[in-house]
C-alpha cells in the first residue's frame, strides 16, 4: 500500500482520499454526461493529480464522444440547470465549438478556475482514450480516466517539462501495476522510444 493511499487495482485507480473540489467538479459533469449517455473520458494533468502528484491545475480535461446538435443542446440546458456556464464562451455555443474542434470552458456559475476543459475525441489517441477507459475510484464515487499506459506515452510525446514530470510521477507510481506491452505499443506508435528509455533510467 502506497503512502499516499493510491493504488491501481485490477484496472482501478483507487485514490483513498474524499474527493476534492476539483473531483468533486469531475464527478459532477461525469453523472451528468452518464444521464445522456455520453461516452466521455478524464486525460492529462487532471489524472496525475488524481494519482498524487501535487500540482495545481486550472482545467480538467475531458473528452467525450461526438454527439449531435441535439444532444449538444440539451446537455448546455442540462448543465446550465445544474448551475454550469461556460467560462469563455456560452454554453448555447457547445455543439459549434466543439464541432468545429475547439474546447468549451464548463464551470461553476461565476467561477474560472478551475474548469472543465471539453472537447470532441478527435484523433486515434483520443479515440484509444474512450475505447480503453479505466475506472478511478474517488471515496464512493467513480469516474473514467484514460489508460495509464496511453497517458504515460502521450505526455512523453508533448514532452514540455511539467508533462515530462507527470510522465515520471505515473510510471514510477504504477511501473509494478502497469502492463509494458501496451505501454511499448503506444511509446512505439507515438515514436517517443528514445524519450521512454529515458523515462526507465529515471
Amino acid at each position: 500500500m502506497h503512502m499516499s493511499g493510491i493504488e491501481l487495482r485490477n484496472g482501478v485507480l483507487v485514490v483513498g482520499r474524499e474527493p476534492n473540489h476539483l473531483d468533486e467538479l469531475a464527478i459532477q459533469f461525469s453523472n451528468l454526461l452518464e444521464g445522456f449517455d455520453i461516452d466521455h473520458v478524464y486525460i492529462a494533468g487532471y489524472v496525475s493529480i488524481l494519482a498524487g502528484r501535487a500540482r495545481s491545475t486550472e482545467d480538467v480535461d475531458v473528452l467525450i464522444e461526438k454527439i449531435d446538435e441535439t444532444t449538444a443542446d440539451e446537455l448546455a440546458s442540462a448543465l446550465a440547470d445544474e448551475g454550469f456556464w461556460g467560462a469563455a464562451m456560452p454554453l448555447d455555443s457547445l455543439y459549434e465549438m466543439l464541432a468545429n474542434g475547439d474546447n468549451i470552458w464548463v464551470a461553476p456559475d461565476g467561477q474560472v478556475t478551475p474548469h472543465l476543459e471539453v472537447k470532441f475525441a478527435r484523433d486515434e489517441f483520443d479515440q484509444a482514450s474512450l475505447k480503453n477507459a479505466i475506472t478511478a475510484r474517488i471515496g464512493d464515487e467513480t469516474i473514467p480516466i484514460g489508460p495509464l499506459e496511453l497517458q504515460i506515452a502521450y505526455k512523453l510525446y508533448l514532452g514540455a517539462e511539467k508533462d515530462l514530470e507527470d510522465a515520471v510521477h505515473l510510471y514510477t507510481m504504477f511501473e509494478e501495476s502497469l502492463s509494458v506491452g501496451r505501454l511499448e505499443e503506444w511509446v512505439s506508435r507515438l515514436n517517443v522510444t528514445e524519450e521512454y528509455e529515458r523515462l526507465k533510467r529515471s
